[in-house]
């Protein structure tokens, strides 16, 4: 037997899992009103019918003290009293003074009834207490009187008044009572010996209890309207309910489906197509733009991957075309070509195959975050100046700070300088001057050469890849176009900045590195 099968509880869960989402929330809904309505109903039954036995029962109250006076005064009480209630007067010698609704057709009831209540000492009545009674079985000895040949009772009189027509009517509402538990008043009546007919006292007058029961059908009846708006107003209130939850949740989740669908059509062709973004601020909405921040990423990133493709096979073109016609000349003619030439020339294409292969590859590689390692930038650039100097390079630096320490890549930030050095070198004229200074909770290192300075329009395409402007440059004394873009890359990498200007006094064009001080360095 599966687990499953052992525990049958397990698969409602499961079940509700693989319900639609909608489906999931229509039934909470649906569920969560008809437990509230039921509740609300259930209430309101309990209400109404709770009112209706309290106005029954105080009524109950007024009609006992009311009959109770006129059995005190003498007068006849066997009237059809408030909507026909049972009544029984029974004096202290235990005999049934007078009786109405069916309780002289009720067998036993006296012995039934509760204990007559104390008897008033100076006035003729007491007040009405409130008791039960179990009423027992009907009194069948003249059954045939009552009930049809088949058993049934005989259908009650029109309006025929006669006293067996009377009594007919009395033996229907005894059984109306047999067998039922019902709320009962007593009170004790004291009738001077001037209207007492049947004396129980020494004096002529006489003491008796005045019994009123209320019938059990007041209560039913006033709630009997209740119970079928109530049966079926729940349930379908329930089921509206699900009904619009279902409609709102479909409603709600059309711009989800609206997503989907222009993602599932998003191809390597489309890479620049986006997701709707709904109007409404709710999650919905961050879903839509978290999307299209996601497929800006995929989209940079596969065009990074492309411009790296292109870019390999445009700049790569040259120096292997060129190493393999300098290896097809040497082996067609072995004779007449200078080995050591070859080679050196060879070799030549070689390292500049490995430069741009490692250039393209770190241009390639995803912005990650440099790594944290304290560098001091004024002891690197003075490091740089002391050796483009010693090679010859008209290079210069003003008195810079002691240190200037920054966090990342010590090996990137060489590079980076040494960028800046080199086409600084290449274009200058003759001087080169760098600069570093500090305040603000920045470092900004500055390298300006007094060549041919760049015009405005020039200031941001010198950092995109293969960017020359002066054609007159070939590529043995020119760069690869590659170094001013690795260095701005890196620069970013360690949330700094490199811009380009012309527009100072001073001949020639300016780069500016700023980056932000190592947080809690001791210089």
């Amino acid at each position: 037997m599966t687990a499953a099968r052992r525990h049958p509880s397990r698969r409602t869960p499961a079940l509700l899992r693989r319900l639609p989402g909608q489906a999931r929330i229509a039934l909470v809904a649906g569920a969560t009103a008809l437990v509230l309505c039921g509740t609300g109903a259930w209430w309101l039954f309990r209400h109404v019918r709770e009112d209706a036995d309290r106005t029954t029962n105080n009524r109950a109250y007024e009609l006992s003290a009311q009959l109770a006076a006129q059995a005190a005064a003498g007068e006849e009480i066997l009237g059809d009293p408030l909507r026909g209630w049972p009544l029984v007067e029974i004096d202290r010698t235990g005999r049934t003074v007078a009786a109405a609704g069916g309780t002289r057709q009720l067998t036993g009831l006296p012995a039934l009834l509760p204990p007559p209540p104390d008897q008033p000492r100076h006035r003729a009545t007491g007040s009405p207490e409130r008791g039960t009674v179990h009423v027992g079985a009907v009194d069948e000895h003249d059954h045939d009187r009552f009930h049809r040949p088949d058993g049934t009772l005989k259908p009650p009189p029109g309006s025929d008044t006669s006293a067996e027509q009377k009594a007919l009517i009395a033996h229907r509402q005894a059984h109306v009572l047999a067998h039922r538990t019902m709320t009962v008043f007593a009170t004790a009546v004291h009738t001077p010996a001037s209207a007492c007919r049947l004396p129980t006292e020494p004096d002529g007058s006489c003491r008796s209890t005045l019994y009123v029961l209320v019938p059990p059908g007041d209560a039913e009846r006033a709630t009997l309207p209740l119970r079928t708006p109530l049966l079926t107003g729940v349930p379908l209130a329930a089921l509206l309910v699900a009904a619009l939850a279902w409609a709102a949740a479909r409603r709600s989740l059309r711009p989800v489906e609206a997503i989907r669908r222009e993602v599932a059509e998003i191809t390597d062709a489309s890479l620049d197509r986006r997701v709707p973004v709904p109007d409404a601020r709710d999650p919905v909405r961050r879903l839509a733009l978290t999307t299209n921040t996601t497929l800006d990423r995929l989209e940079n990133a596969v065009e990074r991957q492309r411009r790296f493709v292109a870019d390999a096979s445009h700049e790569l073109r040259s120096p292997v075309a060129a190493l393999r016609y300098e290896l097809e000349t040497a082996l067609a003619h072995p004779d007449t070509v200078d080995a050591h030439r070859t080679l050196r020339h060879a070799l030549t294409a070689t390292r500049r195959i490995h430069t741009l292969t490692e250039d393209l590859l770190l241009l390639a590689r995803p912005d990650h975050p440099a790594a944290h390692s304290l560098v001091d930038l004024a002891g690197l650039a003075a490091e740089l100046v002391h050796e483009y100097r010693h090679r010859g390079h008209p290079v210069s630096k003003r008195d810079t700070p002691d240190q200037a320490p920054v966090r990342g890549d010590g090996v990137q930030l060489h590079r980076l300088l040494r960028n800046l050095l080199d086409n600084a070198v290449r274009h200058a004229r003759t001087a080169v001057v760098l600069d570093v200074t500090t305040g603000g909770g920045t470092h900004t290192l500055t390298v300006h050469n007094d060549g041919t300075p760049l015009a405005p329009d020039e200031y941001e395409r010198v950092f995109e890849r293969f960017t020359r402007l002066d054609e007159a440059r070939a590529r043995d004394t020119g760069g690869s176009g590659l170094g001013l873009p690795i260095a701005r890359t890196i620069a970013e990498r360690h949330h700094g900045t490199l811009t380009a200007h012309s527009d100072h006094p001073r001949p020639g064009t300016t780069f500016t590195l700023t980056l932000p001080e190592a947080p809690g360095a001791s210089r």
